[in-house]
């Protein structure tokens, strides 16, 4: 009886060792896949690019100073920039005391577009004007630059905007869709642009005759 005893006890515990190896092993497996699966997805995020230059242009017809005088005042923005009543019915737009330059600050607030604010962070008389766009108390942040050059008597706007998205595997997939609904707002927004400074220079000439 002991014998048996002893010789169930022996088979009971080489049973358990070997479950216990076998789910060792199986984890192991399991975990050699799920690195094996994102190191593969890092390999072919990196067939994607991570730097990226976006740009559009139009030509205004108005001088390049009346062009930059334009753009450079805040409270104009709301001629063409997306971020306004038409997407948002609820939104409400605050401007800082300095009406243009470097620091002019558009703040707005909606149901749809939240808290964010649109801000000049560098002004270069006629040549250039970069501003930030953040939402939510940072968490969503994007900034470009206008460039002005004078054509005769017209002027040519360039909006620019790159970057580089580093090594993050999403980010890389993401770009090109990135990429392409950028360049689109950029065209329709310059549409707005030249469409919104000749209206008001026209309208200023209209005054003063």
């Amino acid at each position: 009886m002991k014998r048996f005893l002893s010789s169930v006890n022996f088979h009971m515990r080489f049973a358990t060792l070997n479950f216990a190896k076998t789910f060792r092993m199986k984890l192991f497996k399991i975990f050699v896949g799920i690195i094996g699966f994102f190191a593969l997805i890092f390999g072919v995020s990196l067939l994607f690019p991570k730097t990226y230059k976006i740009e559009r242009s139009t030509v205004i017809n108005l001088p390049v100073y009346q062009s930059f005088a334009y753009m450079n005042t805040i409270q104009n923005w709301q001629d063409w920039s997306p971020w306004n009543t038409d997407l948002d019915s609820t939104m409400q737009s605050f401007y800082s005391k300095n009406p243009a330059g470097a620091g002019a600050t558009q703040y707005f607030r909606g149901d749809l577009v939240g808290v964010g604010t649109f801000r000049i962070e560098e002004s270069v008389m006629n040549e250039k004007i970069h501003y930030k766009l953040s939402i939510n108390e940072g968490t969503m942040q994007s900034e470009a630059t206008f460039y002005f050059k004078p054509v005769g008597s017209k002027t040519q706007l360039s909006w620019v905007d790159e970057g580089d998205v580093g090594y993050n595997p999403l980010f890389r997939f993401l770009l090109p869709s990135k990429v392409s609904d950028t360049e689109k707002g950029f065209e329709e927004g310059l549409i707005a642009i030249k469409k919104g400074a000749e209206n008001k220079a026209l309208l200023k000439q209209n005054i003063l005759d």
